[in-house]
């Protein structure tokens, strides 16, 4: 697309330059020309926030407010000198007339991207038809874009039947609903909250609900992804238990009190705290859901000893989050005697089939009196690093019922880790994880 643009000397009038530090368009701005970029880089913000860069020959951008009609979602500035192609709106439709074959590649341009995203869409569909628990993707308007095989079974509903429909109607108080989506989008990492829906053969059911807030690549809420659980048998006996201890409560209410003053009064003695605390939980979050899904789809595979199932498992955890920036490079499976049985990397350069049958045996399983979560250091040799490479993964115990099946260990990029999250080995070993938030039997 770019020889079409810059070999034809009648688009010459429509040249923009912007020199180094120079604002091409603002966050908010409701200008809604195009631009397809010739040389140069520039940065996409997001308030202040750096979220991208624009650096390839031949990159289009501006296109959504171009072709939606809408305000600027973020910020471009030019990083060195760069050169474009400005289209203006208004100008338009004597720009398709004049120079239709730029508008051809354009379309083709916006149809592979549309092909693009609908790959992804039927591979995370697909992937999540393999979950046992209940996945529910709603929009920004709280409308049900898609629930997998285990949603219909939850809920009672078939996934057409709800398709566009608000998600808050299978919730027996669809105001509590609301509420909860607002705490989830308004701090921004996953929460749980058990709530009440009406099964139509079942009758009433208590759901523990995870719900995370998505997003897209200029931080532009889209929507939310809910996994849900049927708990109705644990809350019953739950509710039977406080009714028992009822006699506590005056005991407790010091220790309550107590509590509260230190957890409200510790932030404004520890300057930083509320932030970095933030980001800390949203990565430990993560590692508990992500190990939790993962586990419920390796374990009876794993335990068969069918390689290529859990491969495929592996791999496909990876290909629906391509383009999106995670703290997983890798993962790896270890038996009960710490010999490798399977291996996924994305990294270039990783020699995998050569690891299927190591040993982790002589390496120091490091981390806090939970036997559930492990940090590992370790150095390993490639192709990109043949002196080797000081590597960190976090270890997870493998259980299926009673039985220990071995170990789920992520290779993390400390890197995205120190960014993204403030966190480091010292503060890995630090995490702590209940057997309740990593066990999905």
């Amino acid at each position: 697309m770019l020889d079409q643009i810059i070999n034809n000397p009648s688009l010459g009038r429509y040249v923009a330059i912007f020199k180094a530090g120079e604002t091409v368009f603002i966050e908010g701005d409701d200008t809604q020309d195009i631009y397809f970029l010739i040389s140069g880089e520039a940065a996409v913000l997001k308030g202040r926030k750096r979220i991208a860069e624009i650096s390839d020959a031949g990159s289009v951008f501006g296109e959504m407010s171009f072709l939606l009609g809408e305000e600027r979602t973020a910020t471009v500035k030019a990083i060195n000198d760069i050169k474009t192609i400005r289209i203006p709106k208004e100008e338009l439709t004597s720009f398709i007339s004049e120079f239709p074959e730029v508008f051809r590649e354009f379309a083709k341009y916006l149809a592979k991207r549309l092909d693009e995203t609908s790959q992804i869409v039927y591979g995370l569909t697909e992937f999540c038809d393999q979950i046992p628990d209940a996945v529910i993707l709603s929009d920004k308007d709280g409308s049900v874009l898609s629930w997998n095989n285990a949603a219909e079974n939850l809920y009672g509903r078939e996934a057409n039947e709800m398709r566009h429909r608000s998600a808050e109607e299978i919730y027996e108080d669809p105001q509590e609903y609301r509420a909860f989506l607002d705490k989830v989008v308004s701090e921004d990492a996953i929460r749980e909250k058990t709530l009440m829906v009406r099964h139509p053969e079942k009758g009433i059911r208590h759901i523990s609900t995870s719900t995370r807030a998505l997003y897209d690549g200029q931080h532009n809420f889209q929507g939310v992804v809910s996994l849900g659980r049927d708990v109705t048998s644990v809350e019953v006996l739950e509710r039977r238990y406080q009714r028992a201890r009822r006699w506590l409560i005056p005991s407790l209410v010091l220790l309550v009190v107590l509590t509260a003053g230190i957890f409200f009064g510790y932030p404004y003695f520890s300057k930083g705290y509320k932030i970095t605390d933030i980001r800390k939980k949203e990565l430990r979050d993560d590692l508990a859901v992500t190990y939790r899904l993962l586990r419920s789809l390796l374990v009876d595979p794993f335990e068969k000893g069918e390689r290529a199932r859990t491969t495929q498992v592996i791999k496909g955890f990876f290909d629906v989050q391509k383009g999106i920036t995670i703290p997983y490079i890798g993962v790896v499976l270890l038996d009960k005697d710490k010999k490798v049985f399977d291996v996924y990397s994305n990294e270039s350069g990783v020699d995998v089939q050569g690891m299927v049958g190591s040993s982790y045996a002589d390496i120091d399983f490091e981390g806090d009196e939970n036997p559930l979560y492990k940090v590992l250091t370790l150095y390993r040799t490639s192709k990109d690093h043949p002196m080797g490479h000081r590597d960190t993964e976090i270890a997870f115990k493998l259980y299926k019922g009673d039985d220990f099946l071995g170990w789920l260990i992520f290779q993390v990029d400390m890197e995205v880790l120190k960014g993204k999250y403030n966190v480091n080995e010292k503060d890995l070993k630090k995490f702590h994880f209940e057997e309740s938030e990593t066990n999905a039997e």
